[in-house]
Parts: C-alpha cells; sequence; structure tokens
C-alpha cells in the first residue's frame, strides 16, 4: 500500500468538490486550459491546450507518480480547474494547480489548495510543497493564504522558464 492510495476520491470543501477527471470534463478542460495566461506559469501544459492534451490528462490519472483532481462546482459539477499531487522518491510532494481565468479571484484556489492540503494532512502526507514563478504574485498570495512559508529562492531549469526566479514553498502541517 502507497500513501498515493490513501488519498481520498473526492473532497469536498464548502464550494468545491476535488474528485478524479472523466471524459465528460474534456470540453470544459480544453476551454479552460486554452489560454496563455492560464498555462504560461505551469511547468508542464503544451499550448495551445487541445483535445488530444485532455484525452491524455483523463487517462494518465492512474499513474502511481502524479495524484491529479479536477477542482468542480459543488453544485452543476463543472470544472474550473485542476489540482494535484506529484510524489517523488528523494524530495517532498508537491502540490500543484491551476484554474480558467473566468474564476480568479473568487477565492476557489485557496479553497481547493486546503481541501487538499487537509486531505494530506489526515493521512500524513507532509510536508508538501509547491513551486511557483517569482512574478506569480496570485499564486504566491493563495500559497500564503494556505499556510505555505518561502523555503527556497532559486531559478527555473524548466524548459518554459528556463532562468527566471522561482521560489519553493512548503506546508509542514
Amino acid at each position: 500500500m502507497t500513501i498515493r492510495s490513501l488519498l481520498p476520491e473526492t473532497i469536498e470543501t464548502a464550494r468545491l468538490t476535488l474528485r478524479a477527471p472523466r471524459v465528460s470534463d474534456l470540453e470544459d478542460l480544453v476551454a479552460e486550459a486554452n489560454n496563455w495566461k492560464v498555462l504560461e506559469p505551469t511547468a508542464s501544459l503544451p499550448f495551445p491546450y487541445e483535445e488530444q492534451h485532455g484525452r491524455a490528462f483523463v487517462e494518465k490519472t492512474a499513474r502511481a507518480s502524479h495524484h491529479p483532481y479536477v477542482i468542480a462546482e459543488k453544485t452543476g459539477d463543472r470544472l474550473l480547474g485542476v489540482i494535484g499531487l506529484y510524489f517523488h522518491d528523494d524530495r517532498p510532494t508537491e502540490l500543484g494547480y491551476w484554474l480558467g481565468e473566468r474564476h480568479w479571484g473568487h477565492g476557489y484556489a485557496p479553497e481547493a489548495v486546503r481541501g487538499l492540503r487537509d486531505a494530506c494532512s489526515s493521512i500524513g502526507l507532509v510536508p508538501l510543497r509547491a513551486r511557483v514563478l517569482a512574478h506569480n504574485a496570485g499564486s504566491i498570495r493563495v500559497l500564503e493564504k494556505t499556510g505555505f512559508a518561502l523555503i527556497e529562492e532559486t531559478v527555473s531549469v524548466v524548459e518554459r522558464h528556463k532562468g527566471k526566479p522561482l521560489l519553493v514553498l512548503e506546508w509542514r502541517g
């Protein structure tokens, strides 16, 4: 049994449901993700984000190194974005997320981060880390609001952001 297998299938917050991606999310997934403002700060999502990328994402949810959740409205179950965990053998589990641009500024990101963070804490999955580009003030605020603290200032090695200032934040429970 792995720590990944102890994570809940669904996480409920006041306004959101975090759940596994499904084929029925495909239209919303592509519509929300195919936006350079959404994808630019991510490490690996392709641009343009097309249906084939969405299908591959939905199909890869069983990989042991990654555990994604769709961020969905509790009422209506519409996809707003994605949040997930990346498991590493040599360093703490990493949290990543994105929201469609039209959902920015409504408190959904901190609510989703708190929900997943608390689920991780309940199974002893701490600490959690997150990497964020230093110019991404919105994401930095989300992480600070949810208890993450700066532990390192470095530069990105990801091709899209190579050499750009990068912050590493950690939540220790």
